[in-house]
């Protein structure tokens, strides 16, 4: 290993401890590259090689013009699971699987550990995916509203996430919730007409109540709805919709 490559790699490791003692603020901006020279005696070229592995791990993003800024998520990779490397023409299903295990729990501790902004504004959203729901209107839907949709879907589930002040289920659950725009991508040209059977706003009233084990319920059942929502506009052979008479058990809230 060159004497460039030991040296970048050493500096990184002292921004990533920066950054890990929370010295250097998550979103915040680094120090120059003149100020990172001497700070820590090396070249520029030195510095460029460090920041350019911790961009690569996600750690750093290169705002063009602006600088160099801390990742809002450092170290979580856009892909952590390697999932677009699975050739599975289920994938779709898998994911529904693994949601239906982590979020039916992640949204009762959400509902035991929320304040009261963070329920208002999931409300807020729920108020707003049930007005763009009334928009669709099967393969006429403007893909605006499509996208619409999905955008606040996984805003949604990714708000109940950070809602557990869990950081672990913070970091996991965003990858699994991908799934939402897999699903979204897969059925636009044969989605519903008005009304999807939604159940976000019976959620977000279960956690407003303060209600763990309905909050559980609701999950389930918002999933199991979104999963037989896609098996039926998955025509035959386009994987997922597999054997629809043979029911999934579902997980049970009252056996936690």
């Amino acid at each position: 290993m060159s004497s460039i490559k030991t040296l970048s790699k050493t500096v990184a490791e002292q921004i990533e401890k920066q950054i890990i003692c929370g010295a250097w603020k998550v979103g915040s901006q680094i120090p120059t590259e003149q100020e990172l020279m001497e700070q820590f005696d090396v070249s520029r070229i030195t510095v460029r090689e460090a920041i350019k592995s911790l961009v690569s791990k996600n750690v750093l993003e290169i705002h063009r013009g602006r600088g160099t800024f801390i990742s809002g998520t450092p170290g979580l990779a856009e892909d952590p699971l390697g999932i677009k490397f699975l050739h599975d023409e289920n994938i779709t299903q898998h994911f529904f699987e693994a949601r239906q295990i982590f979020e039916p729990e992640v949204n009762r501790l959400a509902t035991l550990r929320a304040d009261e902004e963070e329920i208002e504004l999931l409300g807020q959203i729920a108020r707003n995916l049930d007005a763009l729901d009334a928009l669709l209107d099967g393969a006429n839907t403007p893909d605006e509203v499509v996208q619409a949709i999905s955008e606040k879907d996984i805003a949604f589930h990714t708000l109940l996430c950070k809602m557990s002040k869990n950081p672990i289920f913070e970091r996991i659950l965003p990858v699994i919730i991908k799934s939402v725009r897999t699903s979204y991508n897969q059925f636009i040209p044969r989605i519903s007409s008005g009304p999807r059977v939604s159940t976000h706003y019976a959620i977000y009233e279960a956690v407003r109540d303060r209600d763990p084990e309905r909050a559980c319920q609701m999950t389930i059942q918002h999933l199991k709805n979104s999963r037989i929502g896609f098996e039926e506009r998955q025509p035959a052979g386009e994987g997922g919709g597999g054997d629809q008479s043979r029911e999934e058990p579902l997980p049970d809230c009252d056996k936690r």
